[in-house]
């Protein structure tokens, strides 16, 4: 992920950042940043040209009914009709900036620089994926754990079981959903899942038996077991409905995937959050006494559901 890290001299208007230092900022940003892109990671990209507009568009021809009837001998069959559904998102811009006094600068300006920039990426992660997931998760296909029919009515021992993920499945293959694939690890469906659900889900003696070699893993991609064919990643971010249940308890969606879910769209690598540096003095009369350093992040993309069929949220209580 290629990070631009710009800072602006009013006087010669070029880069007064060293290549050095410019790299230096920029990994401290990343450090930060990447943990962070969890839901934005497994949305398929689209990227549109510049100067061709701010709207990407995904299509798809719907499948046809099956033809079980036999032709008869020279008699031509009425053709089929295509159907071909179009959705569209619009990408926007994202971002946020903060003042650094040049007083700093007096007591040792680098280290609350690279401090900074590290906040912003941080910032910049939780924000960008933020935006992906309060659009993921607003799906209309959504079930609920232990035969309940509604959010209202789940309550806190309402979690999720084995046979809760084996519905979500189900749903997806009658589908017709196709599996993803995943670095490293093979062909399966995706469950993003709360941490506070990840603690249910890992007490299961179905998720002990089907995962016995998680002693041997560091997690390192999020990923931590599989079950029936499906991959589960905790998020701490994950999806939750305060107070939303029965008698005030908190709801928790569990959102599975196949391929062709989501997109993100943006405008030729918009997405990355680019960090931009401006020393204090390069905005000119509006730093008459060159005393304020600025730090931001700003990015452009957008979010759709591309097909309802290929998500699943599910709702369910968790022991906390």
């Amino acid at each position: 992920m290629a990070t631009q890290v710009q800072s602006y001299n009013n006087t010669t208007g070029t880069n007064q950042l060293s290549a050095e230092t410019a790299t230096f900022y920029q990994t401290a940003m990343l450090d930060r940043l990447l943990p962070e892109l969890v839901y934005m990671k497994y949305g398929e990209k689209k990227n549109i040209p510049k100067r061709s507009g701010a709207t990407a568009q995904w299509r798809r021809l719907n499948s046809l009914a099956v033809s079980t009837t036999a032709v008869t001998e020279g008699v031509t069959p009425d053709a089929v009709n295509l159907d071909i559904t179009a959705v569209t998102a619009t990408v926007q811009t994202y971002g946020a900036w903060t003042k650094i006094s040049d007083f700093l600068d007096l007591v040792g300006l680098d280290p609350v620089l690279t401090e900074t920039s590290e906040l912003m990426g941080e910032h910049a992660g939780e924000s960008s994926d933020t935006v992906v997931r309060d659009v993921i998760y607003a799906g209309t296909n959504v079930q609920y754990v232990n035969g309940k029919a509604t959010r209202a009515t789940i309550t806190a021992a309402d979690t999720v079981k084995a046979i809760d993920i084996l519905r979500a499945r189900r749903t997806l293959k009658r589908n017709k959903v196709k599996p993803i694939n995943i670095p490293g690890r093979g062909r399966g469906y995706i469950a993003f899942v709360h941490t506070d659900v990840a603690m249910d889900l890992m007490q299961m003696p179905q998720w002990e038996k089907a995962n016995v070699e998680n002693a041997k893993s560091d997690f390192v991609d999020g990923i931590i077991g599989k079950m029936y064919g499906v991959y589960f990643i905790e998020v701490d971010n994950g999806m939750k409905y305060a107070a939303a249940g029965a008698s005030g308890a908190d709801v928790f969606a569990t959102l599975f995937i196949g391929r062709g879910a989501y997109g993100v769209p943006d405008i030729e690598g918009s997405s990355k959050p680019e960090i931009i540096v401006h020393g204090a003095g390069s905005a000119g009369s509006a730093d008459p006494m060159n005393q304020f350093n600025t730090v931001a992040w700003k990015s452009v993309f957008a979010t759709l559901r591309i097909n309802e069929l290929c998500l699943v949220r599910m709702e369910s209580g968790a022991t906390v």
